[in-house]
């Protein structure tokens, strides 16, 4: 089994594959451009190549977010093929924060306020939990966009992101970590 979901038409998160996969990535799910932000591996561009996938390797620490100047650099690879009709896989390790990051980013370019793009995402992968060094980064990007295009929504702030990110974490009664409690938890704090 291959672990993806897709966040949004033709847009997809996921958890690496063994390069076996990569035909099964393509035949089943249409994937034609694969979207690596691990740094402690890459897919290999020669077997996603030989079925007709296209690589784009962001190498980015566990738990780290992704740089700004590498996620506009995704965004872009994303957005062109999504235009284009194509599919495309984003993924790390499990799926869960630098993944999601750059699958957050591309929502945010095509026009989905942030907190709506992470709401749909998280309930599209309930496993997505980016930590609060991505979600700041997410935020930082927001505002770009947002200043770009001249969109109405506010950005917001980590303490928002957070009730929708931890939301798997949440006591039962509406109250989730604070933004401290989940940066110490982090596996770098």
């Amino acid at each position: 089994m291959i672990d993806l979901h897709f966040v949004a038409p033709g847009l997809a998160v996921g958890a690496c594959f063994p390069a076996e996969a990569a035909l099964r990535l393509a035949r089943e799910h249409g994937i034609q451009r694969v979207l690596d932000v691990r740094g402690e591996a890459c897919d290999d561009a020669e077997a996603l190549g030989a079925c007709g996938i296209r690589l784009l390797h962001l190498p980015t620490r566990d738990t780290c977010a992704v740089s700004q100047e590498r996620l506009r650099e995704g965004v872009a690879f994303a957005c062109e093929a999504l235009e284009r009709g194509e599919r495309v896989l984003v993924h790390c390790q499990y799926g869960i924060g630098r993944s999601a990051l750059v699958a957050l980013c591309v929502l945010v370019a095509r026009g989905v306020p942030p907190l709506e793009a992470l709401a749909q995402a998280k309930d599209a992968r309930p496993v997505i939990s980016p930590s609060p060094e991505q979600l700041e980064a997410f935020a930082a990007f927001a505002a770009r966009v947002r200043d770009e295009a001249g969109a109405a929504w506010p950005v917001p702030t980590l303490e928002a992101l957070g009730i929708i990110a931890w939301r798997h974490l949440h006591d039962g009664r509406g109250a989730g970590p604070a933004p401290d409690a989940a940066r110490q938890a982090s596996t770098r704090a």
